[in-house]
């Protein structure tokens, strides 16, 4: 790339469909659903464009972590109360004791002390990666959502770790979901995310970013030269990505009746076959071929990902597993063969609670409702006995989050099942806390995720018998056995408020969020063994 400042990149960024500027509004009559339209803009830093927030389910992370997520509280405090002793099931050091046996906590231990030299592999929790360097080397900060969904700043996180350039990470509520920490909005008044911080500078606009940071660090180039006839065709995807976003919003946003309904499907059909035929155009399973995702692989995914839940929980359209778009198949397996993306990437029920706060209602219709009964669960699908992981399966389940990492079909479910168990041994007393607000008061402010409330207040009296319920969780997630007429029985002897530890219950499953809480293999688990409670309360 030409410097920056040069009149090349000036007349180069026009090329880019409406550049980065502030698009018009996609769907007519849907006001504020601006959006980002092309690919850089003209090497504006600190821009303030105004953007809706993508909406998180809730501050779980506070408690998950024991960490303040800025929401409200000031951090992830617990409740003091006795535990209640079970001869059912132990308490949570003996858990623990059994925990420690398990090779998957012998391996995320040792993960997780590796990311705090900022080694090891890509994660959701890393805040600093070095990439074999050391942290002299480090020129820049990354400030993304607190959550991990935001599209705008799960590309740029692609980026940095694809090109591997040393970054620190901070991570900020949005305000969908929490207030943004005074800290923050010191340096970015407008309070928009993401942001880099490169040598002290600070840097709005998600594609800006990304070409500054091409640029900066020339190592493992992200795009063509602007002379390449690979850079004319960079721009002619990334115009059609805008067309694919335009009919996305128009089909998943907007009523759709009778022949505009209709017309509406048609539109985004069609424009995804043109997308498949172009992957379709190069010897890999890239946009611009090559060994490695480019900036327009990663402008696609951060949609497509959300494309993919959204358009088959509203509209009953599948776009996995589909003869009909085999090229994106083969992407999609391409990128998920990378443990940069997998750190990133969501599951299809965080989507569709995330997706409406950053974009506006979106409307069923009669096609949906077999597909989002499976995806939130309200058709049985979180219960026990869960099917095989499959790559087949309606949602696909890599049966371990962990490239590379070989594993047996057996093996890899007591692997999703102890990640699940080891986060919640690790904070049960502030992850009591949060599910407890389940039957506790509101939180006199509001945020627009649907889910979320940092300000509740838990329902301190009920905080033994939830601690009973999730230890029962936590024991049969261990073993992957679970007697649920002894579990009822134990309950029923020992719990004071059913309903209360019930709803509580429910609360913590509906809020678990990939990739911010666990991957989606332990969050499928984790969600229906929480169910086992869930049940055996409903019938004390």
């Amino acid at each position: 790339w030409p410097p920056i400042n040069s009149r090349s990149m000036r007349v180069t960024l026009a090329l880019c469909l409406l550049a980065t500027r502030p698009a018009t509004c996609l769907v007519r009559g849907l006001p504020g659903r601006s959006r980002s339209a092309g690919l850089f803009s003209a090497g504006r830093r600190a821009t303030t464009r105004p953007r809706l927030n993508a909406g998180l389910l809730d501050d779980m992370a506070a408690a998950v972590r024991g960490v303040s997520t800025g929401g409200g509280g000031g951090g992830a405090p617990t409740l003091e109360f006795a535990p209640v002793e079970s001869a059912a099931v132990g308490d949570w050091d003996s858990l623990k004791t059994t925990l420690a046996a398990s090779p998957t906590f012998k391996r995320m231990e040792a993960e997780a002390e590796l990311r705090a030299t900022g080694a090891g592999p890509a994660h959701t929790d890393n805040k600093l990666r070095l990439f074999g360097k050391s942290e002299g080397d480090v020129r820049v900060t990354l400030y993304r959502d607190h959550a991990g969904w935001c599209p705008y700043c799960q590309k740029v996180w692609l980026l940095l770790e694809e090109k591997q350039i040393p970054f620190k990470i901070e991570k900020v509520p949005m305000r969908s979901y929490g207030d943004k920490p005074e800290w923050f909005l010191r340096k970015v008044p407008s309070g928009l995310l993401p942001v880099i911080e490169l040598d002290g500078e600070m840097i709005t606009e998600s594609l800006v970013i990304m070409q500054i940071l091409d640029q900066t660090f020339p190592d493992n180039p992200a795009l063509p030269a602007g002379d390449s006839p690979q850079f004319q065709r960079a721009n002619a995807l990334l115009k059609l990505e805008r067309e694919l976003f335009g009919a996305w919003c128009e089909l998943t946003f907007r009523p759709g009746m009778g022949p505009f309904g209709a017309r509406a499907v048609s539109s985004f059909s069609e424009c995804m076959d043109r997308v498949d035929q172009a992957l379709g155009e190069t010897d890999g399973p890239w946009f611009l071929g090559g060994e490695s995702p480019s900036i327009v692989d990663m402008q696609y995914i951060s949609h497509v990902e959300r494309m993919a839940a959204s358009v088959l929980y509203w509209k009953g359209i599948q776009l996995r597993n589909t003869e009909r778009y085999p090229n994106l198949e083969a992407w999609f397996s391409a990128f998920e063969e990378r443990s940069s993306y997998m750190a990133t990437k969501s599951d299809y029920y965080t989507h569709i609670m995330d997706i409406p706060p950053q974009y506006g209602p979106a409307y069923s219709n009669e096609e949906s409702k077999t597909p989002a009964a499976e995806i939130d669960g309200s058709a049985g699908s979180w219960g026990l006995p869960l099917p095989p992981a499959s790559l087949t399966a309606l949602e696909p389940v890599i049966p371990h989050p962990t490239p590379g990492l070989e594993m047996s079909a057996a093996d890899a479910e007591e692997a999703a099942r102890h990640e699940a168990a080891r986060k919640l041994c690790s904070n049960h007393g502030p992850v009591t806390r949060f599910a407890a607000r389940g039957a506790g008061k509101p939180g006199r402010k509001r945020f627009g995720a649907p889910l979320a409330d940092p300000y509740a207040e838990p329902a301190e009296d009920c905080a033994p018998d939830l601690d009973l319920a999730l230890r029962h969780v936590v024991d049969a997630l261990l073993t992957g056995e679970h007697d649920a007429d002894a579990i009822q029985a134990d309950l029923a002897a020992h719990v004071k408020d059913p309903e209360a530890t019930r709803v509580s219950v429910e609360y913590l499953r509906d809020r678990v969020g990939v990739p911010r809480d666990m991957s989606y293999p332990a969050a499928r688990q984790f969600r229906a063994y929480l169910n086992l409670a869930v049940d055996a309360l409903r019938k004390v």
